[in-house]
């Protein structure tokens, strides 16, 4: 095989290799920034019906383990980053988010975050900032469990979809270079 045929058949596996790379990235992100949608419906609800002093109980009429549950749940904090109410829970208590989250949805009204407070909890919060006191911050949050699967589904038909395509290339190449090195012996 020549050398110009070899870098012109790793250039394609470069490029098949980006393509798949880009794939995976918008598919896991749309994944990842899908998983903020009901949570920000209700989080914008809660601060909506706080700020017009309406009732937000049917936000907490159940108590959700975080660690366990794919529902969404809901917290609101104070100004100091403590918890007032919550609908989620882990380990028996209410859920406190690190102070520069809540400083950062202060600063710029709304934090989108992943948030693991656990081993194995991987969370989807959305944190919006609120001016209705006691409440400074009201926050939803849901499970990325299935999220987690998707990703884990997507990563396995994109590598799998990547090596079919390599093995292709690799295959044209072995067939070219048997096809050149007939050619040589023929014209000796």
């Amino acid at each position: 095989m020549k050398k110009n045929s070899f870098i012109n058949y790793s250039l394609l596996i470069v490029i098949i290799t980006i393509i798949f790379l880009i794939i995976y990235v918008v598919v896991q992100q749309t994944y990842r920034t899908g998983a903020n949608d009901p949570q920000m419906q209700m989080a914008q609800e809660i601060k909506s019906k706080l700020q017009q002093n309406r009732s937000i109980e049917k936000f907490f009429t159940d108590t959700i383990d975080i660690a366990q549950s794919l529902s969404a749940f809901n917290v609101l904090y104070d100004n100091a980053g403590k918890s007032i109410r919550s609908s989620g829970y882990l380990n028996n208590k209410i859920p406190e988010l690190p102070q520069g989250v809540l400083e950062f949805a202060k600063k710029n009204t709304e934090h989108d975050v992943t948030w693991q407070p656990e081993p194995g909890v991987r969370i989807a919060m959305v944190i919006l900032s609120s001016n209705s006191a006691p409440v400074s911050f009201v926050a939803s949050g849901r499970s990325l469990q299935e999220v987690g699967m998707r990703v884990h589904d997507l990563i396995t038909i994109i590598f799998f979809g990547w090596m079919i395509c390599v093995a292709l290339v690799l295959l044209q190449a072995t067939f070219n270079f048997h096809n050149g090195r007939k050619t040589n012996f023929k014209n000796i």
